[in-house]
């Protein structure tokens, strides 16, 4: 294999794995895409120079919730991923004007429509592509790249026979395959405060995996790779699009993925628990972190180049 190809499989097994809730993305770059036109219409043009922002779901087992919701943004000029957690129970408002949690999307009439636009109201920011996974890839995954070394931070014991979810996942330092894997990033039950303890954990997973899985032994791993994902993956990022974005690969490291919240805080609202953001933090953030919107971050830039 050519070193065009690991650094696309490598692109691949990265974005895959920044989801981590499930897989990620390109498991259809060598087969075409399966995203319909009518979803592709909803999504932001992009070049060659431009950063991709990519929308990640993981969703539940039947595809009715979103458990894993992320905005992927990739940098060529920076080299650097920028990752945005959205909470599950994020509070937002629909098009009918109903408040609802934003996992609920999947389940409403027009689900790609109703969820991407609600990403783009929520961070401001444009979404170039769309992702939807499931966790069936994401085991696969962890299983050829031969597990993941990790420090469980607590014992995990839950079992939800609906979901066909069986975590038992000791505490300590291991080398967890694609099952327990799997587990270790779903788990939220005995978390204090749930879901942000979930996507703390997964994003702790994250960067560790990013660090063990960057590296050249890997390179047999991508016929592998490509097929498993082939299986799990709907997306419209295609090979001719990945192809923009390799040369990043060769100026990474573990330092160059970065990971943020969505700002907010947890509140009970008629009886049910939500995650309300912060709109002012938020659109600070993505100012400073994404470089959204382009006219302010740009200044911003200038500012600081002139003191």
């Amino acid at each position: 294999m050519n070193i065009k190809k690991f650094f696309l499989s490598m692109l691949i097994t990265i974005l895959v794995l920044v989801f981590i809730g499930g897989g990620l993305l390109l498991a259809k770059v060598m087969f075409g895409t399966t995203l319909s036109g009518e979803i592709s219409k909803l999504l932001d043009k992009n070049t060659a120079t431009e950063k991709a922002n990519i929308l990640l779901l993981g969703l539940d087992k039947d595809r009715i919730r979103a458990d894993v919701i992320m905005v992927v943004s990739l940098d060529p000029e920076d080299n650097d991923i920028q990752v945005l957690s959205i909470p599950r129970d994020t509070r937002v408002q629909y098009p009918s004007g109903r408040f609802d949690k934003i996992n609920h999307a999947m389940g409403y009439k027009n689900p790609e429509e109703t969820i991407i636009g609600l990403v783009k109201e929520i961070t401001g920011m444009p979404i170039h592509y769309y992702c939807e996974v499931n966790f069936q890839g994401f085991r696969d995954v962890i299983d050829i790249l031969g597990g993941v070394e990790y420090n469980v931070p607590i014992d995990m014991h839950y079992d939800d026979p609906y979901q066909d979810l069986h975590i038992h996942v000791n505490k300590g330092l291991q080398v967890l395959d694609g099952k327990d894997a799997e587990g270790v990033v779903r788990y939220r039950a005995t978390y204090a405060n749930g879901d942000l303890g979930r996507i703390n954990l997964q994003q702790d997973f994250l960067r560790e995996l990013f660090a063990q899985k960057l590296q050249p032994q890997y390179i047999s791993k991508a016929p592998a790779l490509l097929q498993a994902m082939n299986e799990h993956v709907t997306t419209n990022f295609s090979i001719a699009e990945a192809t923009k974005y390799l040369g990043m690969l060769k100026e990474m490291s573990s330092e160059s993925l970065q990971t943020h919240m969505l700002p907010g805080a947890s509140k009970t609202i008629s009886g049910a628990s939500y995650y309300v953001y912060n709109e002012e933090e938020t659109r600070q953030m993505i100012l400073t972190s994404f470089g959204y919107p382009e006219e302010e971050a740009e200044k911003l830039e200038q500012q600081s180049q002139g003191e």
